[in-house]
């Protein structure tokens, strides 16, 4: 048996927590961590080997390394949503995505700047908003996905109707 079952986001509580004083003062707030020339780049995935974490870590290192000039333009903050850690292979990816952090940013960082900015924690709605609206990129680049919904958050946070949105 064969059923059609769409799932979304709920535009609206993101519409609405993108209007709340406290979650747009946070933004700012993250805003204010990025120089006004650097242009803050956004993932925010599960831990998942689908999603191409790894991968995106790594087209970061390959741009930095051909494009050295790049260095210093921009911060990306990946969150990544802890999953099924309990499993032995989604151990050994966390501790892949930790090493290639260290690695890339241990090539590429300048005095008063790293490119990678990672963290391994879950955020409530507000938070997410918040960098959603802080962001001026979102990077949505699984391998293989059934169904992401950080494209449809990220669009529906931004009332501005600004930001960039890659797919």
């Amino acid at each position: 048996r064969l059923q059609w079952a769409p799932i979304s986001v709920d535009a609206e509580a993101f519409e609405s927590a993108a209007g709340r004083p406290a979650v747009v003062d946070s933004a700012e707030r993250l805003r204010e961590r990025v120089r006004p020339a650097r242009k803050l780049m956004l993932g925010v995935d599960r831990l998942d080997y689908t999603k191409g974490i790894l991968e995106r870590f790594r087209a970061i290192d390959r741009m930095l390394t051909l494009r050295p000039e790049a260095a210093g333009t921009f911060d990306m903050v990946q969150v990544v949503v802890p999953s099924r850690h309990q499993v032995q292979e989604y151990r050994e990816l966390k501790e892949k995505l930790d090493r290639e952090v260290g690695r890339i940013n241990g090539v590429h960082a300048r005095t008063g700047w790293i490119p990678l900015h990672y963290q391994f924690r879950a955020l409530s709605r507000d938070e997410l908003v918040a960098w959603y609206l802080a962001a001026r990129v979102a990077l949505v680049t699984p391998l293989r996905d059934g169904m992401n919904l950080v494209a449809p958050e990220f669009v529906a946070s931004r009332t501005d109707e600004r930001g960039a949105l890659v797919l």
